[in-house]
């Protein structure tokens, strides 16, 4: 089941790096674009994508007995968050096969303010995984809101739709 984890953030990664590549093909104001926010206290898009690695990070490392560390870097341009999700994903890659079951590890972190202690499992599952789809979800309402044209395919890597398609329409 551990590599089934790894494998899913590998991949959603890869999908979030080539979601922002499309962003950047389409901003017309880069600068703007990376500061942009949904409302005025969500964090803003560049800030979206680097704790969305980051949470990537936090459930593949206890699944192969590593400590948790945030990446480190500031992510002013397209060029420095297709570094950062690069780096997560190299970083991963680098991880030791996951060898320890979620069932078997006590993970303790921080929700916030919060100080958690979980199962391996509940760890995954009720904290990693959510906030990983959060803060990605994020990343594309951002783009989506600022007259990117992206698609749910641009988010899952799956759904197709034609160039201009809406359901509304």
């Amino acid at each position: 089941m551990n590599i089934k984890y790894r494998e899913m953030f590998l991949n959603h990664l890869k999908i979030l790096y080539q979601f922002i590549e499309k962003v950047e093909v389409n901003a017309v104001n880069e600068s703007k674009l990376l500061k942009a926010r949904l409302v005025d206290d969500m964090l803003p898009l560049n800030v979206q994508v680097k704790i969305a690695a980051n949470f990537a990070l936090r459930g593949c490392c206890p699944l192969s007995g590593q400590e948790y560390k945030e990446l480190e870097g500031d992510i002013d341009s397209f060029c420095e968050l297709k570094a950062y999700v690069a780096t997560a994903i190299d970083f991963i890659n680098q991880l030791a096969k996951p060898s320890l079951e979620p069932l078997n590890l006590n993970v303790k972190d921080t929700a916030g303010f919060k100080d958690i202690s979980m199962s391996g499992t509940e760890y995954i599952s009720s904290f990693v995984l959510p906030n990983f789809f959060f803060h990605i979800s994020m990343v594309y309402a951002i783009a989506k809101s600022n007259g990117i044209p992206v698609t749910k395919g641009d988010f899952d890597g799956i759904h197709q739709y034609p160039k201009g398609f809406s359901w509304e329409a």
